[in-house]
């Protein structure tokens, strides 16, 4: 493991324990910041660094970005509350998922946090829910396969979950097909998941992210500190479902990797691996690992990478009718107009999305047998494979 990454681990644990680590004389600060704040765990290592009583000259421009990370995380905390308040008094069932229901755990709220506040909703509630939304403030953005997007003028976003797992993902999404089916009643309308059950969600979650282009330190961390702060998880329970996901292999692995970060195990090859590839993901990947995961993907329902480039060219041109309802409403009523929305649709991208059709475009130069070939070899070395049914 490179010094840079042995020292920034070293400070989080540090930070999250207490436990005295050793550091580096010639700490590079500056690079270890960056890199915290790419990863969303600069007050955690800022915390770190001030455990380890690093000098650190120049503070003032880390503490102004502390405070408005600091401000950011309290303006998410008021909203779930409030969230929480109206859901309750409304008689909406909800259930806290990722980092909404993970940064409790941590020693203060900002160690951990969030990009947005994500809470599972039931749909059929979801007119009542949209009337709280809307008196609140928020702005109805979109609807993607298993969200409802909604941001706020100060620019926080919830995202409503139907589904735990995109259905697209068929072999996660297969076993959490029903998203209440773990839930545990807390009080009032909330609901839980056990603790077993929300480390494996925690779990699958990741491997979602890191299969599908990238995932940051900050969601291995979650792993590793929900483990440290629940010693007594049913670990037979645990290992069984995740075998079921199909995840035990990758699991296994990534507990390795977390034993190298934080308990002194000796790295491996297989380890030192997957630290750069966790390293330089960022917190949610890069856009080429993206569009190589996502012709993986593609080509995992088809035979060949070619196949996959036309199904994604004729599905870009002729969008199913169900997305197709989303964007003229009209076809929900009238759905033999279908043919009149898509050239519509073609009229409007060329003059007014050509930035998009670019992007589009762009993702189709990974759809060949030898990216997705290797990328798959990747996966495989980690214990994972897109197993996705036939479309």
């Amino acid at each position: 493991m490179e010094k840079l990454h042995r020292n920034l681990l070293s400070l989080v644990k540090m930070s999250l324990t207490g436990e005295v680590m050793p550091i580096d004389d010639d700490l590079d600060y500056e690079q270890i910041l960056t890199l915290s704040s790419r990863h969303q765990i600069f007050p955690l290592v800022l915390d770190g660094l001030y455990k380890a009583k690093v000098n650190l000259e120049g503070i003032e421009k880390y503490r102004k970005h502390t405070f408005e990370l600091i401000k950011r995380d309290q303006n998410q905390l008021y909203f779930l509350k409030k969230i929480e308040s109206s859901f309750n008094e409304n008689n909406i069932d909800y259930m806290l998922l990722k980092g909404s229901s993970i940064k409790k755990y941590y020693p203060s709220s900002e160690f951990r946090l969030m990009g947005d506040i994500d809470i599972l909703i039931k749909e059929a509630q979801y007119k009542t829910i949209k009337t709280i939304f809307l008196e609140m403030g928020f702005d109805e953005k979109i609807e993607s396969d298993h969200e409802l997007v909604w941001r706020h003028k100060t620019g926080l976003i919830v995202e409503l979950h139907k589904r735990l797992i995109p259905s697209y993902n068929d072999d996660y999404y297969s076993y959490y097909i029903n998203p209440w089916e773990k839930a545990v009643y807390k009080s009032n309308h909330s609901f839980s998941m056990s603790k077993e059950d929300e480390y494996i969600y925690i779990f699958t979650h990741l491997t979602k992210h890191y299969r599908d282009g990238g995932i940051g330190l900050r969601h291995l961390i979650d792993i590793w500190y929900f483990a440290l702060k629940h010693s007594l998880l049913n670990k037979t329970y645990i290992n069984k479902e995740l075998d079921k996901l199909g995840l035990l292999e990758f699991h296994n692995n990534i507990i390795d990797t977390l034993d190298v970060w934080f308990n002194g195990k000796e790295s491996t090859d297989l380890t030192d691996y997957i630290t750069q590839r966790i390293i330089e993901s960022g917190n949610f990947g890069l856009k080429e690992f993206h569009d190589i995961a996502n012709a993986a993907r593609a080509t995992a329902r088809t035979d060949s990478a070619s196949s996959a480039k036309v199904n994604t060219v004729l599905r870009l041109i002729f969008l199913p009718l169900n997305d197709m309802k989303k964007k003229f409403p009209i076809l929900e009523k009238l759905p033999f107009l279908l043919p009149v929305m898509w050239v519509i649709r073609w009229i409007n991208a060329i003059f007014n999305k050509r930035k998009t059709i670019a992007y589009e475009t762009s993702k189709l130069e990974y759809m060949d047998d030898e990216i997705v070939d290797n990328y798959n070899k990747e996966l495989k070395m980690v214990g994972l494979k897109f197993d996705l049914k036939k479309k």
